[in-house]
């Protein structure tokens, strides 16, 4: 019987916390389309002229504070994972990375799964929440590789995992576990923000503030509406009541209007909670957006504005429930 390959898809990191590496990480990333959607004359001196000159310094110190002894967390957590589940798959599947932005790159997974012989790939986006500047981006570079590079694949993506027990059920007991014994008052489920020009693209969203939850929300697919189903299946596996919890988007960049409540005014908003809890569900490997933005950041926030006991929850990693189950995802898929 011929294998399956597995190519799980990430955004990436820089190769050192270098300001020099850091900066060309950034200039790749920004300078995609689907991230920063102006036409190439305004997009190339945006970033390379404003944003990367002035962000790459702050984001080179920032990598810095969580770099871990063997690479960036997200590299190292994405590795690791892809390690785990081939075990737990075995000899039926081949599991490769591969960053859209950095290494190890998407060209280099493809040819060595057409070297081992593959012809089937299952695509996993390891984004919960479908947005097309993440798992369509990543999507649509696999297709332009194997384009460039003239491979023969059949290919087929894993659907979006954003309510899924394999993701929910994991994150949840990761959650509960870390937190025992801890005094909290008040959940915070943060998801990466987007500008809402992103989610607007779908016919009928951001219409009416309660638009996310009406039936078939998730359907097309909305970002919004898939965040907010993680949160309330998140919430409720928890026992959480409505007033035990609430949810917000972080990592705005730009002048564009983004998703609201932003993350940064919520955690200063909750300090009269005096202890609050933070998870972060639209990431599955820890990484700069969770351990610093909002694992050190968001900590001083709080603190300045008034809060005492704040917890970062840890992302699902390498976690073996999470490993084992999401293998049983992907052999369903398959």
């Amino acid at each position: 019987m011929s294998k399956t390959g597995v190519l799980l898809l990430n955004i990436g990191s820089p190769r050192t916390y270098e300001v020099p590496d850091v900066k060309r990480y950034l200039k790749h990333f920004l300078m995609d389309k689907e991230v920063i959607n102006l036409p190439f004359i305004f997009r190339w001196p945006l970033v390379n002229l404003l944003i990367v000159p002035k962000r790459g310094p702050i984001s080179a110190g920032n990598y810095k504070k969580i770099w871990l002894e063997n690479g960036s967390p997200l590299t190292v957590y994405t590795n690791q994972f892809a390690e785990k589940l081939q075990q737990e798959l075995g000899e039926k599947y081949l599991v490769k990375v591969g960053m859209r932005y950095s290494d190890p790159d998407i060209p280099s997974a493809l040819k060595a799964l057409a070297e081992a012989g593959i012809e089937n790939i299952l695509l996993a986006p390891m984004y919960p929440q479908y947005a097309d500047a993440t798992t369509g981006s990543s999507v649509r570079e696999v297709q332009r590789q194997i384009s460039k590079l003239k491979l023969n694949f059949k290919v087929k993506s894993i659907r979006d995992f954003y309510q899924h027990p394999a993701f929910v059920d994991p994150s949840v007991e990761i959650a509960q576990e870390f937190l025992k014994g801890k005094e909290v008052t008040h959940y915070l489920f943060s998801f990466h923000g987007l500008p809402e020009s992103h989610v607007k693209v779908n016919a009928g969203c951001l219409v009416t503030p309660d638009c996310c939850v009406k039936p078939g929300a998730c359907d097309k697919p909305c970002y919004r509406a898939q965040c907010l189903a993680t949160a309330t299946s998140m919430a409720a596996k928890m026992g959480l009541s409505k007033e035990q919890w609430s949810l917000s988007y972080q990592s705005r960049l730009g002048r564009a209007e983004w998703l609201k409540p932003s993350t940064e005014e919520t955690i200063a908003k909750l300090a009269d909670k005096k202890s609050i809890a933070v998870l972060c569900p639209s990431f599955v490997a820890d990484c700069i957006e969770t351990l610093e933005e909002i694992g050190i950041g968001g900590e001083e926030t709080f603190h300045h504005a008034g809060g005492k006991d704040y917890h970062l929850v840890p992302c699902v990693n390498v976690n073996p429930n999470w490993v084992s189950k999401f293998a049983r995802f992907v052999e369903s898929q398959g």
